[in-house]
């Protein structure tokens, strides 16, 4: 598979062509249109709140960038990298390389050479964009390296921190960047190429396209009910689908304000939340408890987040909840980097959905959960199967995983497992990579996640199966217990035993670790943790 094909029949992209879903309107094309209607509204805010950017100001900045790609020969269908943290400088380098016809590869900043090596080396990304220094880390040196082993990475260019040099990037874009014309590719080629962000061993390469991942922004603003006013705030990496689609995709599409924030703090957030009124995010668990914690002790009124989307891991109804008496919004939800956003709860869902599932399907989504023989079932687990114009296009040179995954009349399976109510409500259960086999019985861990997250001597948890020769699997609980508390394995069990949990579901295995790796986005990498409990550098409490 080339850049150049998608998994898209023709029949159904004429469909979505005269239902109006697809258009031909780019994320460019959109920030020209508002830019020349109204160039002095607030645009992005990033650096703590402190620096500005109005819809003028990027407009200019990005046809500038965009000129520069072009006399670099940067063109349609090549692809350009673009590792860069939560900066506006990012915004302008994404825009830039969507503007001249490139496949933008958002990359996380976290990633290094051997992230890096095996994603530019299957990519071909001609060009890459990173910081100078971030974080401490010296990318000059490490892309340096790189291009020795990647032969079709031509260019490198380095961004400064803005905190430490705020105007060296429009420095740089006064004498490096110049004004021209260039085609636009149409808004149904390739224009985004996502890697999944870690939780399988061998990442998957997933191709949007503007009207596919414009789409998917148009569907979550109408199902709803945002309007003209509100402000995207964005924690979560714009490296990645998260922040890119559902935090500068929106806010250029609809043009309004994005609020950047780089580095995590709870404090910042609800500072910046008050300050520029922020009513909409899509963000991880984790930052949606550290928000609410912080709330409970500050003064600080951040009721303007009406919108706080979560899903990727277990989201405990207890914070759900707490977050509700802090007068924020919690609206759970289920997406994926091939889907995008495929179930969202509403504001106005009833109150035990929005604590309890994961959302209906949005506007323009089908959503089936299937048996194994392929029967589509409600209020029984099985696997989840999406249809949507936000759907992706295909995986990049990827032919077998692309075959197992999309079938011709557009359904692609998820890997995931769920169960459909009868109101169309979604509930994770787990992933099918993930089932806990068991003496020839499943055990979704999720269900079992599900309950720990309100064991009180629980920080939090992942549950993952280990080999066993008579068993085939057993369920082992990775805890991170709170600060000085002591948890045994006999502990945890008689917890869970009072809250009717099968004895076939019960842990046999206790790994007490000092935290859960996990993602950028929030998701734990389970292979980690299996892989060192294997290795015996977690210690591990084993049932009799």
């Amino acid at each position: 598979m080339t850049l150049a094909d998608t998994v898209t029949s023709d029949a159904r992209r004429a469909a979505y062509e005269r239902s109006g879903a697809w258009d031909s309107s780019t994320l460019p094309s959109r920030l020209r249109e508002l830019a020349a209607a109204d160039p002095d509204a607030l645009a992005v805010v990033d650096c703590g709140g402190e620096r500005t950017a109005t819809r003028g100001e990027l407009a200019a900045d990005v046809r500038r960038l965009a000129g520069y790609l072009h006399a670099r020969g940067i063109g349609p269908g090549d692809v350009v990298s673009v590792q860069l943290p939560n900066w506006y400088e990012t915004v302008v380098v994404d825009l830039a390389v969507l503007a001249v016809g490139a496949v933008l590869n958002p990359l996380l900043p976290l990633y290094r050479s051997k992230e890096l090596r095996q994603m530019l080396s299957r990519s071909g990304a001609k060009l890459i964009f990173t910081p100078t220094v971030y974080r401490g880390h010296d990318f000059g040196a490490m892309i340096g390296d790189l291009r020795r082993e990647v032969p079709t990475l031509l260019e490198h260019v380095a961004v400064e921190d803005p905190l430490a040099a705020p105007g060296a990037f429009r420095g740089w874009l006064a004498t490096a960047g110049s004004e021209a014309d260039f085609p636009e590719r149409p808004a149904g080629a390739v224009s985004e190429l996502i890697f999944t962000s870690g939780t399988e061993a061998a990442p998957k390469a997933i191709m949007h396209t503007e009207q596919t991942a414009n789409h998917g922004v148009r569907s979550v603003w109408s199902s709803i009910g945002m309007g003209d006013h509100e402000v995207v705030w964005m924690p979560s990496p714009i490296g990645h689908s998260t922040g890119l689609n559902y935090g500068v995709r929106p806010a250029v599409y609809f043009g309004v304000p994005l609020v950047l924030q780089d580095r995590w703090s709870a404090a910042d957030a609800a500072r910046l939340i008050a300050r520029f009124r922020c009513s909409h995010t899509l963000a991880a668990t984790t930052f949606l408890a550290d928000l609410v914690e912080h709330a409970a002790s500050d003064d600080l009124d951040v009721s303007s987040l009406r919108y706080f989307g979560s899903g990727g891991a277990p989201v405990p109804p207890a914070l759900v909840e707490a977050a509700r008496a802090a007068g924020i919004g919690v609206l759970r939800l289920y997406g994926s980097t091939e889907l995008l956003c495929a179930t969202w709860n509403r504001p106005d869902s009833p109150p035990e959905k929005q604590v309890w599932t994961d959302g209906r399907a949005l506007d323009g989504v089908e959503i089936e959960v299937r048996t194994a023989e392929g029967e589509s079932v409600r209020d029984a687990p099985g696997e989840i199967f999406g249809r949507s114009p936000n759907a992706c296009v295909g995986f990049f040179g990827d032919p077998e995983r692309t075959r197992a995954s999309f079938a011709p009349d557009g359904w692609i399976r998820t890997g995931d497992i769920g169960v459909l109510d009868g109101d169309g409500y979604l509930t994770i259960v787990g992933r099918m990579k993930e089932i806990i086999i068991r003496g020839g019985l499943n055990i979704a861990p999720r269900e079992i996640e599900e309950m720990m997250v309100d064991v009180p001597e629980v920080e939090s948890v992942a549950v993952v199966g280990l080999p066993h020769d008579r068993l085939g699997e057993v369920v082992c609980a990775c805890v991170v217990p709170r600060d000085g508390v002591a948890l045994s394995l006999e502990d945890l069990v008689l917890r869970l035993r009072a809250r009717g949990v099968a004895t076939f579901k019960l842990p046999q295995v206790l790994a007490r670790v000092d935290a859960l790796p996990m993602t950028s986005t929030g998701k734990v990498r389970k292979h980690e943790l299996v892989a060192a409990i294997a290795a015996g550098t977690v210690p591990v409490e084993r049932a009799v």
